[in-house]
């Protein structure tokens, strides 16, 4: 795949010249887990010109000539060039003719067939140079495919972990502290709420002066609906909880009766609920 006039390739794949094909491939990776059509869908045009700008700057470095080339540069390649063929052409003729003599005539006495040592015809060289490159290229297209495959299943193994994040049913628990009176450790809490069904995780304890929230979070499917009339035991603090992700065959009853401020956190993980709960007063 050709790279286009006035592209880096190496600041395409955010790479250094001397990089290794490890570390191409590991760059390229990165650029396609990051440009993924399915996962820029609000900057698709953006996505697929990165994504495939991504794709030719991988064929051309992890073809050794031209990366070569391109460190050498153009121009120093084109003097180079034309200084070998200035030599080639001050060349003693005669001697040259000598030399094909010579091989003629020991091809003769070793009669048809080509020695091991025989050097290789030009039309041979460039048989040989055409396959050779056609191999490689080959080459290059699987181990391109392999990445993307990888990329793909990765996508894939985000998207239904999003969707198995989005079906686990978060309560928000709430309840107060008097001065010196008795709290709900993370032990108390899983007990008191694990008779509703599974727990996948209990958050750390979030304080507020004497009020105390904690989230508790079931594995996704558990229908845990009631968990929230639950108010704890006596004589400890009066508990008070919501839903912040209701179970899922409830969401539409839940979303009716508590309002868009529910729904607006369906999408976010544990760990994000518990940093915005750190912050706000919810």
């Amino acid at each position: 795949m050709p790279l286009k006039p006035g592209q880096n390739p190496y600041k395409i794949l955010d790479l250094q010249k001397g990089c290794t094909e490890k570390e191409i491939q590991k760059a390229y990776r990165a650029q396609c887990l990051k440009w993924h059509p399915d996962k820029n869908l609000n900057n698709k045009e953006e996505a697929e010109r990165r994504f495939i700008e991504a794709k030719e700057a991988f064929d051309f470095l992890y073809d050794k000539e031209k990366r070569a080339e391109y460190d050498k540069g153009e121009e120093k390649v084109r003097v180079a060039q034309e200084n070998y063929d200035k030599r080639m052409a001050k060349a003693d003729g005669e001697r040259r003719k000598l030399i094909e003599e010579l091989e003629r005539r020991e091809k003769e006495f070793n009669g048809a067939g080509k020695r091991p040592s025989d050097p290789p015809t030009a039309a041979q060289q460039a048989k040989k140079k055409k396959t050779d490159h056609r191999n490689f290229q080959e080459e290059i297209e699987a181990i391109r495919r392999q990445l993307e495959k990888e990329v793909n299943e990765e996508t894939e193994r985000e998207r239904h972990q999003k969707a198995k994040e989005s079906t686990m049913p978060q309560l928000l628990v709430k309840w107060k502290v008097a001065d010196g009176g008795k709290d709900y450790s993370e032990e108390d809490i899983r007990k008191i709420f694990e008779n509703y069904g599974r727990i996948s995780s209990i958050s750390s304890v979030i304080p507020k002066k004497d009020r105390r929230k904690r989230i508790v979070e079931f594995d996704a499917g558990v229908n845990a609906w009631g968990a929230e009339l639950e108010t704890g035991n006596g004589p400890m603090p009066e508990l008070t909880a919501e839903w912040l992700k209701p179970p899922v065959d409830t969401v539409k009853k839940v979303e009716k009766s508590a309002g868009s401020a529910t729904s607006n956190l369906d999408h976010m993980s544990l760990e994000d609920l518990e940093a915005q709960f750190m912050m706000g007063d919810f």
